[in-house]
């Protein structure tokens, strides 16, 4: 009975403590959330009197901080928090806006707290850092950012590639002169697309890039190349058909089919016969937008030695240069047998279409 008895004092103890535990969790969790959004409330007043503050020259404005604010600034949860609220703004905002966003952030003194943060050995805080001081446009802190342009860490690397283009624009992109590792498809994508927010311009540099012994830098610049439209450098781009590399020649054809001439269509088809088999499709594609009939011949040509999808892209490509290309396939003896007589009745049908 005695046992007993210990066993259900045990389980009611055992109870109690549970239930203790968890109103004591949930007290915790209700004011840690109060807290947090009195901080967001306390840090998105400062954003906003920032982004419409009537001063007319940002450089001469001095925001009114709290003494509240001022103690606060030494937690580093609140510091986190309100610097993540000025950079989603800046991100949105430019003008005068973004100028006045970027004065509260230095006179919050939240730089010196992303330089320490630059220091620091954890790849993923240094990051953070300069992502950081790219967005707030602080060019006080190109050279330190650019000294990380070829940091170990890939995504070290990334941010400090883009946070240069931010601050200097296409000048930025001079870290290719000197970078030694691989920029990956996803990072030269976001370099990309950075870019694309800038006016065009001449810049240099291509043209040595294009002779850069990094495959990823020559890659890099031949779709410079094809998305600016350097048609200057097109003498350069038909070189870069020679090297060993299959993916640099192949960003080489989609470059010329951006900026051809009247020599290009037929570079491309002595080309075809060396290429794999990727490039070959590439050089098809390509001609569907720069090809004349006087290409049509080798192009017909080609079938012959084709496997089926590969014909298919071949007879879509003869067929686009011209309605007589589909009357020279017809004379082909082997136009009436499969695959090649389904192959022109669907390139037929499509045309129709």
């Amino acid at each position: 009975m005695i046992y007993f008895e210990v066993v259900a004092l045990s389980f009611f103890v055992l109870a109690v403590l549970i239930i203790a535990f968890i109103l004591v969790y949930l007290k915790i969790i209700n004011v840690q959330g109060s807290k947090h959004r009195k901080w967001k409330n306390i840090a998105e007043i400062l954003v906003r009197d920032a982004i419409f503050n009537e001063e007319a020259d940002p450089g001469l404005v001095h925001f009114p901080i709290h003494h509240r604010t001022t103690v606060l600034l030494k937690n580093k949860r609140f510091r986190n928090l309100l610097t993540q609220e000025i950079l989603s703004a800046k991100k949105n905002m430019s003008g005068t806006a973004a100028l006045f966003l970027q004065r509260l952030y230095l006179q919050l003194k939240l730089d010196e707290f992303a330089l320490e943060d630059l220091s620091s050995k954890k790849w993923y805080i240094k990051a953070k850092a300069l992502q950081d001081l790219g967005i707030m446009n602080l060019k006080n802190y190109l050279s330190k950012i650019y000294r990380q342009t070829n940091h170990r860490n890939e995504l070290v690397r990334m941010e400090a590639q883009i946070a240069v283009i931010k601050l200097t624009g296409f000048e930025g992109l001079r870290f290719l002169d000197v970078v030694s590792y691989q920029i990956n498809d996803w990072q030269q994508i976001k370099l990309l697309n950075e870019l694309s927010y800038l006016p065009a311009s001449n810049f240099n540099g291509i043209e040595n890039w294009l002779l850069s012994n990094n495959e990823s830098v020559v890659i890099f610049a031949l779709k410079l190349v094809k998305n600016f439209h350097r048609f200057e450098l097109h003498e350069q781009v038909v070189d870069c058909l020679a090297c060993s590399s299959d993916r640099v020649r192949y960003q080489a054809i989609t470059a010329l089919e951006k900026i051809y001439n009247e020599s290009t269509s037929a570079i491309l088809l002595e080309r075809y016969d060396q290429e794999v088999l990727k490039n070959r499709i590439a050089i098809a594609k390509a001609l569907q937008q720069i090809g004349s009939e006087e290409d049509l011949p080798v192009l017909v040509s080609f079938i012959a030695q084709e496997e089926p999808e590969q014909k298919r892209t071949l007879v879509r490509t003869i067929a686009n240069i011209s309605p007589n290309g589909l009357v020279q396939l017809r004379l082909l003896p082997e136009s009436n047998v499969a695959p090649l007589s389904l192959i022109i009745k669907q390139i037929e049908g499509e045309l129709l279409t």
